[in-house]
This record gives structure tokens, C-alpha cells and sequence, in this order.
């Protein structure tokens, strides 16, 4: 049987992670495209210290460019961050030569898929959740904590083959892989913990989610944002139910303390997702003329934080 072949875009520790996963069930050749790890994984591949198992990850090509792909991939896996700078069809573009390739999307946030759909009309987009703890600690080296989980669907929902048999070949692994039909709806819901936790971290001066549980104000506060994003959620015909609000409060308060992602980006000096967490979300509320204060009151103050705090980066 002839292997999927796959290419992953932006192979930072979600990529390296989910994409040698696929590659330990010997049914898929995936290659990567680097750019700051490039020598590293050019030379030993990835090593990932996981708590489903430490494992190699040597991929079947090492890149630093898509263009550089040699051959015209089933699946182009993007997973960078994402940010307003980047132009994430640039990215891929070089190896998107066909229209039976099959784009997916393992990004956080909401409109994220926008541009990618736009660029490539005729090519299918997979629009993925990741739930994962994944941190990149040295040159091809990937720390794995906690869930390890994806959710494919089909960007504007339905049904799709491409998504249904990437989710088949994680059968075995160690990652929960699934389908859904109403990938915009799981979105939200990811959402609903991600805007709350992952800017009141930062803007709370380096709070981890036990110091955001503290059944006081800031827990409080993280209540109310969710409430903000219910709102925006149901303006744009997803009804995100009522209790899974006090589902994220409980899920926080019982798990293991641990930095949210964005805020060990910030604390490494990377850019955060601001936009896509927040910026996007902001500018939903705005347009369905709906009041979000605290929401808009993060967003103002992060992205003042996160660009005072670039400036400062050396370089």
C-alpha cells in the first residue's frame, strides 16, 4: 500500500509532535519544513519527550522552504502561529501544485482559515483543534504534556473523505484523533477556555491556571470574558450552552497547575496570537454591534503589551 504523503508547514512542537505521531504508524511519509531548527532536524530529526512515550521523529525530508518539496503531497499541514505577519498562503503555496491536495489547519483561534481559503479556492481546507500541551525546549527537541488530542472538520462543515481518513490513521497512536461535522462549533468551544486563560496570564503578570482559579475576582473575571464570548458565539449561530462555562471554571481548578501557552510564548519574548484570540473575536462583537468591555478592554491592553514588549526584544 502506497503511503499518504505529508508535508508540515511551520514544524514547531504542535507540528513535530502530531505530525510524528502520523509518521510512527508507518502509513504516512511526512516530511517538514523548518526554518530556525532546520541544521538540528536536518541532521537527527526530532526528539520528543512525551508522557505517551519518548520517541525519534525522522522525518522523510527536511525543508526549509515549501517550494524545496519535491513531489505533490496528499495533505499540507500548516502549524505555525498565527499571526497577523504572516502570510500563511506564501507559506504553503510552493507545494500546493495540485488541486487534490488537502490543506489542514492546526491553528488556534477564530478566522483563521480565511485567508487560506481564499487563495486556494479549488483546494479542500481541514480546520483542526488541537488540544495539547507541546513545548519546543532546544533545537529539535519537543517536551509533551498532558491531553493529546485533534478534532478535524471540513472549513464550512459537512462531511469530507480527506478529514475522515487523516482521523483514520491516528487509529493506534496515542493521539485522540476525531471528525465532526461542525468543526466552527468545536472552535467556539475551545475558545471559550483559550480567550479568558491565555491573555488574563499575561495581563496578570505570570499567573498559571491554579493562581487564575482562585474563586475571587480574577476567576471571576475569567467567568465573565466566557460570558463575552457566548454572546459574540451566538451572533455568529453557534449557541454555546450555559454550563460549559462552569465546566471550563471546574476543568481549571482540578487540573494540574500549568503556564498557558501564551504565556510561555511571552516569556520567551515570541509574538503572541492576539489577533486571533482576541483581535478576531473583538471585531466579530463589533460588527453585530454587541458590547464585549472586558474583552475589548484585554485585547487593548495586550496588544499594547505584546508590541512594547517586542520592541524591547534585541534585534
Amino acid at each position: 500500500m502506497e503511503k499518504i504523503k505529508v508535508l508540515t508547514v511551520g514544524a514547531g512542537a504542535v507540528g513535530a509532535y502530531f505530525t510524528g505521531r502520523l509518521a510512527q504508524t508507518g502509513k504516512a511519509e511526512v516530511s517538514v519544513v523548518v526554518r530556525s531548527d532546520y541544521g538540528t532536524v536536518k541532521k537527527n530529526g526530532f526528539h520528543i519527550l512525551s508522557e505517551c512515550g519518548d520517541f525519534d521523529f525522522l522525518p522523510a525530508g527536511v525543508y526549509r522552504t515549501a517550494e524545496e518539496y519535491p513531489d505533490i503531497p496528499d495533505y499540507v499541514i500548516l502549524t505555525s502561529k498565527a499571526l497577523p505577519q504572516i502570510d500563511e498562503p506564501a507559506l504553503i503555496r510552493g507545494a500546493v501544485k495540485s488541486s487534490r491536495t488537502t490543506i489542514v489547519l492546526i491553528q488556534n483561534g477564530i478566522g483563521i482559515e480565511d485567508a487560506v481559503a481564499e487563495a486556494f479556492p479549488e483546494n479542500e481546507i481541514i480546520s483542526t483543534i488541537a488540544y495539547i500541551g507541546a513545548t519546543r525546549t532546544a533545537p529539535g527537541i519537543v517536551r509533551q504534556k498532558g491531553s493529546s488530542e485533534l478534532k478535524f472538520g471540513r472549513f464550512g462543515g459537512g462531511d469530507s473523505i480527506a478529514g475522515r481518513l487523516l482521523a483514520e490513521l491516528y487509529q493506534g497512536t496515542s493521539v485522540k484523533a476525531s471528525f465532526v461535522e461542525n468543526i466552527a462549533y468545536f472552535r467556539w468551544v475551545k475558545l471559550l477556555w483559550n480567550l479568558p486563560y491565555n491573555p488574563v496570564s499575561v495581563l496578570g503578570g505570570g499567573l498559571d491556571t491554579k493562581e487564575m482559579s482562585d474563586r475571587g475576582p480574577v476567576e471571576t473575571l475569567c467567568r465573565e470574558l466566557m460570558e463575552e464570548v457566548r454572546l459574540v458565539a451566538a451572533a455568529c449561530h453557534v449557541e454555546l450552552p450555559p454550563e460549559l462555562v462552569e465546566q471550563n471554571i471546574e476543568y481549571t481548578r482540578n487540573f494540574p497547575p500549568y503556564k498557558t501557552s501564551m504565556l510561555v510564548d511571552f516569556e520567551a519574548g515570541r509574538q503572541i496570537e492576539v489577533e486571533a484570540i482576541l483581535g478576531n473575536v473583538c471585531r466579530l462583537a463589533e460588527r453585530h454591534g454587541l458590547s464585549v468591555p472586558r474583552m475589548r478592554a484585554c485585547y487593548t491592553l495586550l496588544s499594547a503589551l505584546d508590541r512594547k514588549h517586542r520592541e524591547k526584544r534585541p534585534g
